[in-house]
């Protein structure tokens, strides 16, 4: 039998065509198996879609298969074929691989199966329907054994194809599985051919079929080059479509489930924000998109209010019911579909603002009273210093504060504390630095020395609102203040010395009496 079946290729048939026929259903196959592995990354009418492609591809190459080796076909007599059985056989070999698709597609082996055994059929039935469109002048009988052969052969192939192609989507499957399937066309097809028997009759005449061997020729050719060019141009650009749309989906997954909020922007307009920006804001990720940047942040005067330059940025975002919360942005360029866009971080550090400045505030307050304390003096100092402006100073030290903490505790000479900042604060002018700078000692600060602000003035106030006692949990304390004053820079011409010369006139002032100032000399 395999040597009538070589006999029947290398005889009958012109051999440049039967490797045409041989490479068309390679070719076929590997389109084939490609879309299949494309049909099944999708869902819907996509995979759908690509089931039909799958299909027109299986089919078109089985005819395609078919009529090209039968070109090559050289009988002894005229030939010529009938438009409608050439046209029925194209027909089939597409209904039988379309019903074939979604069995392929299936998961389950058994549906597998079923499939390989449909896709098989699309190849005999196609192939002997085709036989009887052959026109010439006699009859031909098959040869049964062989008839037999061809199609268990073809089946065989086509079902080892199909488990093949199912075992992982990679090239070198998809090579294996379309040389199989390419096999199976052409065993099925040439086993076939060498199964007729033609005989013929000189008595008889070709019947006109209207399809010469020229225009069948050409209509395989076009319908070849169309299936093959359409079906893997469309995948290689419907694959990239669908790999753009993956890294988009993934990116929306990454910027859904990151924990602080993300706006994706193109120029200075939101393209998209994720949920927990949308959480931030307060509004749903419809409202915000297309909307430009600068209407959902105050920014610092002077800063860069373009999405593209908010690196590194503090401000407000403005919620939708008016509250502002503190956020720290930043913004990183990001290529997407070969367009420059910005991803803008939303931080919310209300927290973390409230944390830093509650401790900027301890480190410059005095916990007891609440006043600046020597830190944020000598910063003050200095800074007054270096504008060259005229200030003063009074360093201001309680008079028999000792005695109240010996006779009545720590508790209540803290009080007593609390309560002479107090009445300091009444007689200041509030433009001026107030500081406690030790235990029972006081400093302030003015920022100009002119008519309510002059030291001398505020120190004889000071002395004033003394002058009446305290009472602390009922205890009526009479304490009072010497104060040593310095002017800069007519006393000093430095913070530092400023101090010294104070503190010098502090000492001369509780030496010669208490209860009263004394300037710098």
């Amino acid at each position: 039998m395999f040597i009538r079946v070589l006999d029947c290729i290398s005889t009958d048939h012109n051999p440049t065509l039967v490797i045409l026929a041989i490479v068309v259903a390679l070719s076929s196959g590997f389109a084939l198996f490609t879309i299949l592995d494309h049909a099944r990354a999708r869902s819907g009418r996509m995979k759908i879609v690509w089931a039909s492609v799958a299909a027109l591809a299986a089919g078109g190459g089985i005819w395609s298969t078919h009529f090209i080796a039968m070109l090559g076909f050289q009988p002894a007599a005229f030939v010529s074929y009938d438009v409608g059985l050439t046209a029925v056989s194209a027909f089939f070999a597409i209904a039988f691989a379309a019903t074939a698709m979604p069995l392929l597609l299936s998961p389950g082996l058994v549906n597998a199966l079923a499939g390989g055994l449909l896709l098989s059929a699309a190849i005999g039935i196609m192939h002997f329907i085709g036989m009887r469109a052959l026109l010439f002048a006699g009859t031909f009988e098959w040869h049964l054994p062989l008839v037999a052969l061809s199609l268990g052969a073809g089946s065989s192939l086509v079902i080892a194809a199909t488990f093949a192609g199912r075992r992982r989507a990679s090239v070198g499957s998809r090579l294996a599985a379309g040389a199989l399937f390419g096999a199976a066309i052409c065993i099925l097809h040439f086993t076939a051919m060498s199964a007729a028997l033609f005989r013929t009759d000189p008595s008889l005449q070709v019947a006109d079929g209207n399809l010469s061997e020229f225009l069948l020729g050409l209509s395989v050719a076009v319908v070849t080059t169309l299936i093959a060019i359409f079906s893997l141009v469309t995948v290689m650009f419907d694959r990239r479509a669908h790999d753009a749309s993956v890294d988009a989906q993934q990116m929306r997954c990454i910027l859904k489930a990151a924990q602080i909020g993300i706006l994706v922007c193109q120029d200075d307009e939101v393209i998209t924000a994720n949920t927990a920006f949308e959480r931030l804001v307060g509004c749903e990720g419809s409202s915000i998109e297309g909307r430009a940047v600068a209407d959902f942040f105050d920014l610092p005067a002077g800063a860069d209010r373009h999405a593209p330059r908010l690196f590194e940025t503090e401000g407000q975002l403005k919620t939708a019911n008016g509250v502002r919360v503190d956020v720290a942005l930043n913004t990183t360029p990001i290529l997407s579909g070969g367009t420059l866009r910005h991803l803008v971080e939303v931080r919310d550090i209300g927290e973390h603002k409230r944390a830093r400045d509650r401790w900027h505030y301890l480190a410059n307050h005095d916990e007891l009273t609440g006043l600046p304390n020597r830190r944020l003096l000598h910063a003050e100092l200095r800074k007054g210093a270096l504008s060259h402006q005229e200030f003063g100073l009074l360093w201001i030290d309680l008079d028999r504060f000792k005695e109240v903490n010996d006779t009545h505790g720590h508790a209540i000479g803290d009080a007593l504390l609390h309560a002479v900042a107090q009445r300091f604060r009444s007689v200041l002018d509030k433009r001026h630095l107030l500081a406690r700078v030790g235990g029972d000692e006081f400093v302030v600060l003015f920022k100009h020395s002119s008519g309510q602000s002059d030291p001398a003035f505020a120190a004889e106030s000071l002395l004033h609102a003394m002058t009446d006692p305290i009472v602390v949990d009922g205890q009526v304390l009479e304490v009072g203040i010497s104060i040593g004053l310095a002017r800069y820079p007519h006393d000093a011409k430095s913070a530092d010395a400023l101090m010294r010369r104070a503190d010098l006139a502090l000492y001369e002032a509780k030496k010669t009496g208490r209860s009263r100032y004394a300037a710098a000399s």
